[in-house]
């Protein structure tokens, strides 16, 4: 198994290209979406490696922008939403076209009525992706799956991707990976370090990799990380750590 690494292996933030996952990585992960705990002064830490990376830091998350900024609302720096679909750089806004078509709405619509009869299924809206919830619902995951199938279907360039008790319809232009590669464009001199609990991130970990550096995983199941953390305490702790070894070299 993976050994955890310390702040002795990473190498100085002014010299990182930081890509961070959310859910199970930066917070814990909860029964429902909107029921997270932003852990106190999280944001300060996270606020700490903007600056200290000189902005070669970004949270990539399955979460939209919206979600995202309510949760951390003083953190300045760079956000990718909904798995690469939507970003938050600089202050500017930008989100994928594909969720403007009549298509996506209609399933949108559709899917809110199949819930409805599908207790404990939650439906999650997304500028450009469906996700069907079925954490308290586990066995309704058949027939998620199978709603899911056939609207992808009629949905052209649209795939369903699997994420933690919850199924996801989307681009298939779309991933961690290519946000973690069109970011690196501009970043060619850091070295990228990828950290996250979910099989999406898997997609960010092969993308440091390529790139130069690598992912650290968070929790249990197979990877292509280097490194391996328990769980989100262990991050919080990393993180804080490596602010602290970086302090008056950046």
């Amino acid at each position: 198994m993976n050994r955890g690494p310390d702040a002795s292996d990473l190498p100085d933030l002014g010299r990182t290209a930081l890509f961070l996952d959310f859910d199970g990585t930066l917070v814990g992960i909860a029964p429902r979406p909107d029921a997270v705990k932003v852990a106190p002064g999280l944001e300060d830490v996270l606020s700490e490696i903007h600056d200290r990376t000189k902005g070669r830091a970004a949270i990539v998350s399955g979460r939209s922008i919206a979600q995202l900024e309510g949760f951390l609302p003083t953190y300045s720096g760079i956000l990718v939403g909904s798995h690469g679909a939507e970003s938050r750089v600089d202050g500017a806004y930008a989100t994928a076209a594909e969720g403007d078509t009549t298509a996506f709405k209609a399933s949108r619509d559709m899917l809110r009525a199949w819930v409805r009869h599908h207790d404990g299924v939650l439906l999650e809206e997304k500028p450009v992706s469906l996700v069907l919830h079925y954490r308290q619902a586990p066995e309704h995951e058949d027939a998620c799956a199978g709603i899911l199938a056939a609207l992808s279907q009629v949905m052209p360039g649209f795939v369903v991707r699997p994420s933690k008790m919850a199924l996801e319809l989307m681009p298939e232009t779309v991933s961690k990976k290519r946000a973690v590669v069109d970011l690196m464009e501009g970043w060619h001199e850091r070295t990228p370090i990828a950290i996250g609990d979910d099989r999406t991130d898997e997609d960010m970990f092969h993308a440091a990799g390529a790139a130069g550096g690598y992912g650290i995983k968070v929790g249990d199941g197979d990877t292509v990380a280097k490194f391996r953390l328990g769980g989100v305490e262990d991050v919080h702790a990393l993180l804080r750590n490596w602010v602290e070894k970086t302090e008056g070299t950046s």
